[in-house]
């Protein structure tokens, strides 16, 4: 890793946030596949350069010692969203409005994690990658959105995805009272195969939500 150009630890840095995948020119890529921090995966014509755990680690180091030597920003940096190609999955709250192309977008979301999935697992796409626990909410509304389950909407009802007092437990309930039981019983079916564990709770007015896990390997 010492041996990297000036080049390559900039496209390491420069990849992106969440997924790890690399945008810089292929030479640059194949570079960092030789040097054991990247690798290409994808269907045949659809090939994509990411980092692997090594590549992941390294990226860590490498802003670690940039942020070091960057003097303290003056406000409050603005929060930002985990995506590919900056896709923000709908945790049903309304921010993200419908759109004749979403599920195509949805599909291509959730086929790219499962390759993200597939680099960092050694294979394996059934457990969620490091990014995904890091930013459980995100996650899990796209596994629900991935699995055809309606997000809310003021004019119809649909699960809503937001933090519980334990970050890394996201906290899953339907906005109509009287489906929410069934509604809850099919998406509590559908999450193990996405990689999430949930389990049903009550409020103290009984009240059915869900909380979901990652999935251990």
């Amino acid at each position: 890793m010492g041996t990297l150009t000036a080049a390559q630890r900039r496209a390491v840095v420069e990849s992106e946030p969440g997924t790890g995948r690399l945008a810089a020119r292929p030479q640059v890529c194949a570079a960092l596949v030789a040097a054991g921090v990247a690798v290409r995966h994808g269907r045949a014509g659809h090939h994509g350069f990411y980092l692997n755990r090594e590549g992941l680690a390294l990226r860590a180091e490498l802003m670690r010692a940039a942020e070091q030597r960057t003097p303290e920003p003056q406000g409050p940096a603005e929060p930002t969203e985990p995506a590919a190609g900056g896709f923000v999955a709908d945790d049903g709250s309304g921010a993200v409005p419908a759109s004749p192309r979403r599920a195509a977008e949805v599909a291509a979301a959730w086929e790219g994690l499962l390759q993200i999935r597939s680099v960092l697992g050694a294979g394996a796409a059934e457990v969620p990658a490091p990014w995904e626990r890091e930013r459980a909410v995100h996650a899990v509304a796209l596994a629900l959105e991935a699995a055809g389950v309606p997000p809310a909407r003021p004019d119809s009802p649909g699960y809503q995805v937001a933090p519980s007092q334990d970050p890394a437990l996201p906290r899953i309930t339907w906005t109509s009272p009287s489906q929410a039981p069934q509604a809850l019983a099919r998406i509590a079916s559908l999450l193990p195969s996405s990689g999430w564990q949930p389990t049903l709770h009550r409020t103290r007015t009984a009240t059915p939500y869900l909380l979901a896990s990652p999935r251990r390997a």
